[in-house]
């Protein structure tokens, strides 16, 4: 998904769901909000974001702040990448448990060398791309095939 219609997604999502919150913001506000968002939630899959606001709308009463959505975001990221990480285990590519600690911990930072990458991605991870206003492509972390 295009990182321009993921993020008027949220937003239309965001609207829908708070609609007091947006009531008195105006179109330059709107335009802003829109900008933030944008340069915010760049780093994630698709499917992390829209699931991460699904979750905060099912739960929250009140708009989410960039702050909770992001939390909400790097949550989502590891259930994606978590079950990568289960199917290597059972298929016996680690050698031992310090070598699964230190990919668990190589996640949860978001720091995954390169050989490891590749070798996930033969196990199902999907590495995704954002196509950006800019001409900056970064690179999206986060998802698996069919989940």
């Amino acid at each position: 998904m295009e990182q321009s219609k993921l993020i008027s997604s949220v937003i239309a999502k965001l609207r829908i769901a708070y609609p007091y919150y947006f009531k008195e913001l105006d179109e330059e506000t709107i335009i802003g909000l829109v900008k933030m968002y944008q340069d915010q939630i760049v780093g994630y899959a698709p499917q992390v974001v829209v699931k991460s606001i699904d979750q905060i709308i099912k739960t929250s009463k009140f708009m989410p702040t960039i702050a909770e959505i992001l939390e909400k975001c790097e949550s989502n990221k590891l259930s994606y990448t978590i079950p990568i990480i289960e199917k290597m285990k059972e298929a016996g590519y680690f050698k031992d448990t310090k070598e699964i600690e230190k990919t668990y911990t190589f996640i949860e930072r978001g720091i995954i060398p390169n050989w490891l990458l590749e070798d996930m991605k033969k196990y199902g991870y999907v590495e995704y791309e954002a196509l950006t206003n800019s001409s900056n492509e970064a690179k999206l972390l986060g998802g698996v095939e069919n989940v």
